[in-house]
């Protein structure tokens, strides 16, 4: 009887193959989207069946947050609303879908009223606005990074070390950046650094969410070997923002530095960055006698290029302005905000002063868990990075972005039951969940 289950089982399987071999081939003909969707349709379903679809998840998920910091450059066009880094998280997300199903997440009162008033404030300036299309497409990808991918990040669970290499995955993924953006000579007229980006300010701005990142990740590391090698990408991620001549990034990261001994509460713990980072500063004349120009520092002393971006950056300011009080508290739609500069601003400008309530809802909801107990709190540095950051950039659904952001749903989504499991006694600190226990666990334990 057994037997003939499995066979029954393999004919399906080989069945459904068949039919999937026959569908693609007909996608196929029908034009080269088409075509190239099939091939990686293809691809992926031939890794599923020889690997299984939570390992082939799993990698595609990874496969997402590195290419997440270089995202936009990836993109097949300059106007592109979906790019490769999406798709990976669809797909990977598609192929976890078992353990998603079987996950539960605790969503905090302050991030559901905020997600509430975002969705409403939303619905309401999209309706009103004269470009509702647009409106509502921007609305939609905003509410993705706001609610899909935290939420999907939040039911997988994914272990503690899991965790650590996605975050290794960003920082992996930001590196060849880099590297291949040197290697290939991508640097502006101005003497900017992008990496494999489409601008500068993106490259710095992936430079500060790796290096927040690595904050998270020094306090896991374990023996020298892994430290030094947490410090060395450190020393990369903190070159790429000096070399992106990005002054924003290079507030941000020094904010973050000084945050250290707060979140430590530790003076020495603080001034062993401290230390760091003047050795950082310090390097930086012979990093550019290699290198070539001093893009970030020259800029900081107001050079003829910052003196322009501080005029534009003024002129969107002050139409942001305009367009605010205009409508402060329906918004005029999520058009046109780009010239901005201002991710505040330009929120409050799209949905209204409600929808901005909102936002900074959601924002210290992530943000709050840095301050606590828990083990995994350095997850929400990137947070505070994105606060900082957001005051520089228009950039409400920037992947680059929330895909680090997003990670710390991990903590923030299971804080609930990890409190209630801390309260119960010492002995169940050491195994605190993480979220809900799924499949995926079990998945990474077998061989």
């Amino acid at each position: 009887m057994t037997e003939r289950v499995r066979g029954i089982g393999g004919v399906g399987v080989t069945l459904a193959v068949l039919a999937g071999a026959a569908g693609l081939v007909l996608a196929s003909t029908v034009g080269p989207v088409a075509m190239g969707a099939a091939v990686l349709a293809a691809v992926v379903l031939f890794l599923v069946i020889t690997f299984g679809a939570v390992r082939v998840g799993t990698v595609t998920i990874m496969g997402a947050l590195a290419t997440a910091p270089m995202y936009k450059g990836l993109a097949p066009g300059t106007d592109a609303a979906v790019t490769p880094t999406d798709a990976l998280f669809v797909i990977g997300f598609a192929l976890l879908l078992p353990a998603l199903l079987k996950g539960r997440v605790n969503l905090p009162i302050s991030y559901v009223a905020g997600i509430a008033l975002v969705v409403a404030a939303g619905t309401i300036a999209t309706v009103l606005s004269d470009e509702q299309l647009f409106s509502g497409l921007a609305l939609i990808l905003w509410l993705m990074v706001l609610i899909g991918l935290p939420v999907a990040i939040g039911l997988w669970g994914p272990s503690p070390r899991m965790v650590d290499v996605l975050a290794w995955s960003y920082v992996a993924g930001h590196m060849f950046s880099q590297v291949a953006g040197i290697g290939l000579g991508r640097v502006n007229e101005a003497g900017r650094h992008l990496g494999l980006t489409n601008h500068p300010n993106y490259f710095g701005q992936a430079g500060v969410m790796a290096f927040a990142l690595l904050l998270y990740l020094w306090s896991r590391s374990t023996g020298r070997l892994h430290r030094t090698a947490v410090l060395g990408a450190g020393a990369v991620a903190g070159m790429s923002v000096v070399l992106s001549g990005s002054r924003g990034a290079l507030l941000v990261v020094a904010a973050l530095v000084l945050m250290i001994p707060v979140v430590e509460r530790s003076i020495t713990s603080g001034l062993i960055w401290l230390l760091a980072g003047a050795l950082l500063i310090i390097s930086i004349p012979l990093i550019f006698s290699i290198a070539g120009d001093t893009p970030a520092l020259d800029r900081l002393s107001g050079n003829t290029s910052s003196a322009g971006s501080d005029q534009i950056r003024e002129a969107g300011l002050a139409a942001g302005w305009d367009r605010f009080w205009a409508s402060p508290f329906f918004g005029d739609g999520l058009v046109d905000l780009f010239n901005i500069h201002n991710n505040y601003l330009e929120i409050a400008v799209g949905v209204g002063i409600f929808g901005l309530v909102g936002y900074l809802a959601v924002l210290y909801t992530f943000a709050r868990p840095l301050f606590g107990h828990h083990e995994l709190r350095r997850l929400c540095y990137p947070v505070w990075g994105y606060i900082g950051w957001g005051t520089f950039v228009p950039g409400i659904y920037d992947r680059s972005i929330w895909a680090p952001v997003a990670l710390s749903a991990v903590l923030v989504f299971g804080a609930r039951q990890q409190d209630r499991a801390r309260d119960a006694g010492p002995r169940n600190r050491q195994s605190l969940p993480l979220a809900s226990p799924t499949a995926t666990d079990a998945a990474e334990r077998t061989p």
